[in-house]
């Protein structure tokens, strides 16, 4: 999983076998070691809620997504799904899902993982 943090917008985006990995365990995360004993975790979970909804806890943050919203993307060909929040004092968090494409940039990385079939639909 690939995550992109800018200015209250968070991205992640999926391989083929992280969209299997949330498909089947109902979630995925991804751990950043910082320190020794310290790190930040990202999660994606499938769960009974109405809209994205987004919660930071001991270092984790972790993104529920609707489970209609995240099957419907995960079993079809649409590529992203995008969720917002509003924080208290009026800032929104933006959230964006999308399914990962091969890096033109790197013509060495490994493909195979990547939706190559829907780029350029």
């Amino acid at each position: 999983m690939k995550i992109r943090c800018t200015a209250n917008h968070l991205r992640f985006r999926l391989r083929k076998s992280d969209v299997e990995e949330l498909s089947t365990r109902q979630h995925i995360r991804e751990t950043i070691h910082i320190a020794p004993g310290q790190s930040l975790s990202f999660e994606l979970a499938i769960a009974p809620v109405a809209s994205f909804e987004p919660t930071f806890q001991d270092g984790l943050l972790r993104i529920s997504l609707p489970a209609a919203v995240a099957r419907h993307w995960i079993e079809t060909e649409e590529v992203g799904i995008e969720g917002r929040q509003s924080l208290e004092g009026g800032p929104i968090l933006e959230m964006l899902i999308e399914k990962d494409f091969p890096c033109k940039h790197q013509p060495q990385e490994e493909k195979g993982d990547t939706f190559q079939e829907l780029v350029g639909k």
